[in-house]
């Protein structure tokens, strides 16, 4: 393949892989650290984007391999689906990017804590939302259990059996925000508070009780 066809694929690939991302020119821009300008010359091909570090710079941002981007396989070989799962990484490595936090040992604790809280609790929602969905969310089959069990319609049963699974995430998010109002006030019992919550979701002792 002559040098200006592969230029060409390179940058009809990459832009294809961008598009189905839903990421616009300056997403890729910063996190290659170049130019906008350098983005769309770099998918119009008219510019060298066969040189090893755009490629690989191009390949890291869009999660699919080199390979792929060159036309030598029709397998993206990705772990990224759609781009709220590219955002949830950056923000995740943004923020372990940051640690430790310049902070003193117990407000970093507090503040680590927190983020676990948060990532346990995430990781319940998901399991209980997929059920509720799957059960709840206008489901026709219920119709005979909701007369059954005295409720005016299927509607109303299927409404409050998805509320009753998502629950749990509803309280624990008010609960952490109340933690943090409490923390100004009192921070030594803030701390237990979120300990407690913590240890209760993860079946683990957290190591700041």
């Amino acid at each position: 393949m002559k040098d200006k066809e592969l230029r060409k694929l390179i940058g009809s690939r990459a832009k294809q892989r961008r598009v189905e991302l839903g990421l616009n020119q300056p997403y890729v821009a910063e996190k290659m650290g170049v130019a906008t300008s350098t983005i769309v010359r770099y998918e119009a091909g008219t510019i060298d984007n066969t040189k090893k570090l755009v490629l690989e710079g191009l390949s890291e941002t869009l999660h699919v391999s080199v390979e792929w981007l060159k036309g030598e396989t029709e397998e993206y070989e990705t772990d990224i689906t759609d781009k709220r799962e590219l955002f949830i990484r950056d923000v995740m490595s943004s923020i372990l990017s940051k640690l430790p936090f310049d902070m003193e040992q117990a407000e970093s604790d507090f503040t680590k804590d927190l983020l676990l809280l948060m990532l346990r609790e995430y990781e319940l929602f998901v399991d209980s939302f997929q059920f509720a969905c799957k059960n709840f969310k206008d489901n026709a089959e219920n119709a005979a259990l909701a007369q059954t069990m005295g409720f005016e319609s299927n509607k109303e049963y299927n409404e409050i059996m998805f509320l009753r699974e998502i629950t749990h995430t509803v309280n624990m998010f008010n609960d952490m925000g109340d933690i943090v109002r409490l923390y100004s006030k009192n921070p030594e019992t803030a701390t237990v508070r979120l300990a407690n919550l913590l240890s209760m979701v993860s079946g683990q002792e957290s190591e700041s009780v």
